[in-house]
């Protein structure tokens, strides 16, 4: 069993002020010789920052070895316009979504999407080996990562790609079992908070709309608990939880 602490962190969404403040309470507490960090995807769109998001997210998977990013079905599009195969029916969905703001953040124009894709891949080759080398899902002995969640139906090996981005519908509202369980975002909680559900774990805490950024702590594949960032009007504060998703602790950033 891995002995590393694995950190995994909920849905980002262009909200890097709010990354930053979370990284820094988390490289205070964990080095890169004990943890592991686990993005669980949708780096970008929504919120404004989507360029110093990633930058972040790829100096921290440099520093701490055996972190990965996981491709979330907002970070699909923008690997198919790096990939110059972004289908016209997913340019319209991607630029409503939210992919306007990850074009502004990145100076690129959205009048031609093949231009700003090679653009981007001259530019910005960093962000390109990211988002090419992002896994569909990270699996540990006891729990397996995703973004979104898992078909019910359908063998953890087996499951598709489209549904570890996408799903929703059975999974959410499936109570029996899986094999392990799901860690997973994609879906904001109901509480805007971290949950824990019989079979699952979800830490999506809605980054653009709450101005929160959750992640969720495991010590040799154990769920410890769960620390949330989060900045708004009132400042900024970080709170803790434990492993059944109970406020311990809320403190005030100096």
């Amino acid at each position: 069993m891995n002995k590393k602490t694995l950190i995994a962190v909920g849905d980002i969404h262009g909200m890097a002020h709010v990354l930053k403040f979370l990284l820094q309470h988390l490289e205070n507490e964990f080095s890169p010789e004990d943890a592991q960090f686990v993005f669980l995807g949708d780096i970008i769109d929504r919120g404004p920052d989507s360029l110093p998001a990633v930058n972040q997210v790829c100096r921290i998977i440099e520093t701490f070895p055996g972190s990965v990013m996981i491709l979330g079905n907002h970070d699909f599009f923008l690997r198919n316009l790096i990939n110059l195969s972004l289908a016209r029916d997913e340019e319209d969905r991607w630029l409503a979504q939210g992919g306007l703001n990850t074009l502004e953040s990145y100076g690129l124009d959205d009048s031609d999407l093949i231009a700003a894709g090679k653009v981007l891949r001259r530019i910005r080759p960093k962000h390109v080996t990211l988002f090419q080398n992002a896994v569909s899902h990270f699996e540990t002995e006891n729990h397996f990562f995703v973004h979104a969640g898992v078909d019910p139906e359908v063998p953890l090996s087996e499951q598709l790609a489209h549904d570890l981005m996408w799903i929703r519908k059975g999974f959410l509202d499936h109570t029996l079992p899986f094999e392990k369980m799901i860690v997973h975002g994609h879906s904001i909680t109901p509480s805007e908070l971290p949950e824990v559900h019989s079979n699952r774990i979800a830490i999506d805490t809605g980054s653009y709309r709450t101005g929160r950024i959750t992640a969720a702590i495991f010590r040799s594949d154990v769920l410890s608990g769960f620390v949330s960032a989060e900045i708004d009007n009132d400042g900024e504060r970080v709170r803790l939880f434990d492993a059944s998703a109970e406020e311990v602790e809320c403190f005030q950033a100096a």
